[in-house]
């Protein structure tokens, strides 16, 4: 005796979805801050006073969309010293591209990093020559 499966219909829905920029960015950010050697995200002073009036934590991270309906993220972080910096961007750069694509669906066309300093914090003072 041959058993008959149900299978769910799938029903067609019209409409539309859309993503606020500012929503690809924020996704961008929590990716980038996960990639190992990376201290933080460096924003001018502009978008520090933007993320101060509008309680937003993307602070150096942009995101566009292009007009072939991709996504292109500009980054501008701060990598810790003693990282090999090339590398750290590469992976900033897939990480977020899968994170964003994974998440949203959209294309990204580039992932731009600025390497805008070194973070020297966890440097351990070395002693002086001649000092104990």
């Amino acid at each position: 005796m041959r058993s008959e499966r149900k299978m769910a219909q799938r029903t067609r829905w019209s409409g539309q979805v859309s993503i606020a920029e500012e929503v690809i960015s924020s996704i961008a950010s929590i990716a980038a801050q996960e990639v190992e050697g990376i201290s933080k995200l460096k924003g001018t002073a502009a978008d520090g006073l933007a993320a101060l009036l509008n309680s937003e934590k993307r602070r150096g991270v942009a995101a566009q969309l292009t007009k072939d309906q991709t996504i292109r993220i500009r980054l501008k972080a701060v990598i810790r010293y003693g990282y090999p910096i090339s590398e750290v961007a590469k992976k900033v750069q897939a990480k977020v591209k899968q994170e964003i694509e994974g998440m949203t669906g959209l294309r990204v066309s580039a992932v731009d990093v600025y390497v805008q300093e070194l973070d020297t914090s966890e440097m351990k003072s070395l002693p002086k020559e001649g000092k104990p």
